[in-house]
């Protein structure tokens, strides 16, 4: 089950299930691109693969018709536009990659080595149950027009540097820089600082070139990882917000229940919020409640927005 589906016992042993089953397909993919393993337990993987299989596929369909019953996801809510939105989204086209190509094969010829590797895509459902990686993923859609705008000026500078150093290295090394598209493979081994060594520039101007791309490139390449850690700082505090304004709501009749508590817990799991922190929101708004300084729209403290020291 996704965090926000609900944090009752039979959801969290389901989820512990699952991720378990995921981990043994991996590891036998792993062990059956091994000849004599595959001969001595190939008995043993056919009924893995067939198990999996079986509850993969159930669990896809589950998940498709139950999303319109999700309290936290209202843009699921009509019965087939919301369905046919939900399988189009990451996380469910990863859950349908997991089966769709063994399904297929039943209908149309496939080499059976290809569908040993898609098993591998399986591993890719374990982000489900993580909700670092969800908030990855989150952040990167957000911050997705800045960092394609750092790689276009990356790229540019990779066929600038990449056609200049070709122009002055291709007359003496014709077989390292026979065309641009290998000094771009130089160049881009440059820029990301791995340095294999197999192609070199060894007139002064290709030196140049590459200590200027090798100086840029330093930057440049770590200008996203910036921008990755300010969108995870900015998506953090954004949720904190959203859970605060929750807390307000659950607190305007004065009292957080049981199982308003419950619901926070896990709206702030969610959120990929510790749950000590959770626990100290929940407080703070409570605490501030029954001084009657909780604002009813963000439920922060009115006396810590305003500053005062006793907070």
């Amino acid at each position: 089950m996704d965090a926000a589906d609900g944090d009752d016992p039979l959801s969290k042993t389901f989820g512990v299930f699952l991720i378990i089953l995921i981990l043994i397909n991996v590891i036998a993919v792993i062990l059956e691109s091994v000849a004599v393993l595959r001969l001595r337990w190939g008995h043993v993987f056919s009924l893995i693969e067939n198990v999996s299989l079986v509850v993969f596929t159930i669990e896809y369909l589950l998940r498709v018709w139950s999303i319109v019953d999700n309290r936290w996801h209202q843009e699921y809510h009509r019965p087939i536009l919301g369905r046919l939105r939900f399988m189009f989204t990451p996380l469910a086209l990863i859950d349908l990659l997991a089966v769709a190509p063994f399904w297929l094969s039943m209908f149309f010829p496939v080499d059976l080595r290809f569908l040993r590797i898609m098993r591998l895509l399986r591993v890719l459902k374990l982000t489900r149950y993580s909700a670092a990686t969800n908030l990855l993923f989150r952040v990167l859609r957000e911050e997705a027009r800045v960092i394609g705008a750092a790689m276009f000026i990356l790229f540019v500078l990779l066929v600038v540097t990449a056609s200049a150093t070709y122009m002055v290295e291709n007359p003496i090394q014709p077989e390292a820089f026979g065309n641009i598209p290998q000094a771009m493979w130089w160049a881009v081994v440059t820029v990301t600082t791995v340095g294999y060594g197999d192609v070199v520039p060894v007139t002064p101007l290709g030196k140049l070139f590459g200590s200027i791309l090798g100086f840029i490139g330093v930057g440049m390449v770590a200008l996203p990882a910036g921008i990755l850690a300010s969108g995870f700082s900015n998506a953090l505090h954004r949720r904190r917000d959203s859970l605060r304004r929750e807390v307000g709501k659950a607190l305007e009749d004065g009292v957080i229940d049981a199982r308003e508590r419950r619901d926070l817990q896990s709206r702030g799991a969610s959120m990929n919020l510790a749950s000590e922190e959770v626990a100290e929101i929940m407080n703070d708004g409570a605490e501030a409640s029954a001084r009657g300084t909780c604002c009813p729209h963000c439920g922060k403290s009115l006396r810590l927005a305003a500053g005062d020291p006793t907070r």
